[in-house]
């Protein structure tokens, strides 16, 4: 995946559901957790599955239903996999410093493995 950006969806602009932090992290003051909302394309060797599905597992992470596939681009809203009353900031914005890198998976004999690149 490449070309990784935060997208603010209009839901967010709710200021009695959402709570604006920094680089396009909001509070979900309804459910407990952390969100944000990336727009990527796909390379061509990958699909809607992976290389997300591997950062989903790394960092614990769960796609809402917003989730829009169009030719070879995707938007997805990750958010928090915990119910631990906003303990997790640190995973979202781990999530958040993809903004403009390159993710991949790398098979190197056997063990995949995901490589986040700066671009």
């Amino acid at each position: 995946m490449k070309n990784i950006e935060a997208v603010i969806l209009d839901k967010y602009q709710d200021e009695q559901d959402y709570e604006a932090l920094e680089n396009g992290i909001y509070k979900d003051l309804k459910n407990n957790r952390y969100v944000i909302t990336l727009s990527f394309e796909l390379e061509a060797n990958e699909n809607s599955q992976y290389p997300l599905e591997d950062i989903l597992d790394r960092y614990y992470l769960n796609c809402t239903s917003h989730v829009v596939e169009e030719d070879n681009c995707m938007e997805v809203e990750i958010e928090d996999g915990n119910d631990d009353n906003f303990e997790s900031l640190d995973t979202i914005e781990a999530i958040a410093s993809l903004v403009g890198k390159r993710v991949y998976a790398e098979d190197d004999g056997g063990e995949v493995e995901l490589v986040i690149e700066e671009i």
